[in-house]
């Protein structure tokens, strides 16, 4: 027997007692219903919260015929692949138990800590991003190293800087596979590679932020 289509499946959600269990509100991400299928992605429901700029979805991917929770975080947005299920129940019963864990993941009221690989590059004593604006023309200072994000392929988002209104973002990303610092741009929600600010340790690249921070983001705004 092959996997339901999308369509199928989304049919399938008004009879589906999940989305009755769901909690109205989780940590101040507020519940919404889904809003259908787009592409090959079905969205189910949603916990938001716009003041934050941050979103849970939970959907379902016709690709892989896989439910999946996918997390936004201002312009970033990733899966949380420790959750991927194809049976339907299971999913339901994996939300409704980690939902709370899920949202603290991306919750930028909650101190997020850097984790022990980190060490090596010292960023507990790094202080120089202090000293950075915390707005530079349409951009604000939107992560800091003291509230860091973890992201995907063994990176971890420690600076961004983004503009919201126009879809503009500089983000700057520890690998703690290849012990790499980088940055990494979005122009128009479009994302774009950059070795500007490629440096072997924090010294070189408060160098860098010196010399290059404000022209560039000059340049993503123009």
């Amino acid at each position: 027997m092959g996997q339901p289509n999308i369509k199928e499946i989304e049919s399938s959600l008004k009879e589906w007692q999940f989305l009755q269990q769901l909690p109205e509100d989780v940590a101040g991400f507020k519940l919404r219903q889904g809003s259908g299928i787009e592409g090959q992605i079905l969205n189910i429901a949603s916990y938001v919260n716009e003041a934050n700029h941050c979103q849970l979805d939970l959907t379902y991917t016709g690709e892989t015929f896989d439910y999946v929770p996918v997390k936004k975080v201002g312009l970033h947005i990733f899966r949380d692949d420790r959750f991927f299920c194809r049976d339907r129940d299971k999913f339901a019963a994996l939300m409704l138990a980690h939902l709370p864990e899920i949202i603290a993941d991306i919750d930028r009221n909650q101190k997020h800590g850097m984790s022990y690989e980190t060490q090596v590059q010292n960023f507990s004593t790094w202080e120089a991003w202090k000293n950075l604006p915390e707005k530079i023309g349409g951009f604000e200072r939107f992560i800091t190293p003291d509230n860091p994000l973890t992201y995907i392929n063994g990176s971890i988002i420690f600076l961004d800087y983004t503009d919201f209104s126009n879809g503009n973002q500089l983000f700057f990303l520890y690998n703690t596979f290849r012990d790499e610092l980088f940055a990494e741009i979005k122009k128009n929600y479009l994302p774009l590679t950059t070795e500007i600010f490629n440096a072997q340790n924090l010294n070189d690249l408060d160098k860098l932020l010196t010399e290059k921070l404000v022209s560039t983001l000059s340049e993503l705004e123009n």
